[in-house]
């Protein structure tokens, strides 16, 4: 008969997502994450695999958060202008909290840390990626059919280029001092709507 499983499984995930979140990849030992989550080692091999499923299952986890947490202001009524004002001024007071050591995006940065290495990794940090171009392209569909959108790039374009913005203010918001810089990169995204 088997053995129960000692642990909350979804808390110890949760706790080994921030630890890597916080960390790095590279940074967290296996004796990190059992000290981290409280399993033991064995248990954790057994749940989870070596650190790198257990890093996949992570980042799984966040993706999964983000679907449903992150980009719900963007789908909020209002303005488009001011829909866009208020899903930015979130992130940068995400990006900037200091309880969480201005620890910016798992997946910017694991696509920072690791790049390509793993083809597995590479997978999800895309995945994660395409999730965020559709949440922006939707939205900004949305704002086209109600006359907000004033640029002269398609739909496509611009989903890319608030990704890239998201992005950059996360790596901003982890070395920049004054938050006017991030206020000022979001006023510029921001731009694109009447």
């Amino acid at each position: 008969m088997a053995r129960p499983r000692e642990f909350e499984q979804e808390s110890a995930l949760g706790k080994a997502m921030e630890l890597f979140w916080t960390q790095g990849y590279e940074r967290t030992s296996i004796q990190d994450l059992v000290e981290h989550t409280g399993v033991h080692r064995g248990s954790l091999y057994d749940t989870f695999g070596d650190k790198n499923q257990l890093f996949l299952s992570c980042l799984d986890r966040y993706r999964d958060l983000m679907k449903e947490h992150a980009f719900s202001v963007l789908e909020e009524p209002g303005e488009p202008k001011e829909v866009l004002q208020r899903y930015f001024m979130r992130l940068i007071e995400i990006a900037t909290y200091e309880k969480t050591g201005r620890r910016g995006c798992l997946i910017a940065n694991t696509a920072m840390e690791l790049g390509t290495s793993d083809p597995m990794i590479a997978f999800r940090v895309e995945a994660y990626t395409l999730d965020m171009e559709i949440m922006y392209s939707k939205f900004l569909m949305r704002a086209q059919q109600q006359g907000s959108l004033k640029s002269k790039h398609n739909v496509r374009e611009l989903a890319r280029f608030l990704l890239s913005t998201r992005n950059g203010l996360y790596v901003l918001a982890k070395s920049a001092t004054d938050r006017k810089i991030l206020e000022d990169a979001a006023k510029v995204a921001m731009s694109i709507m009447n």
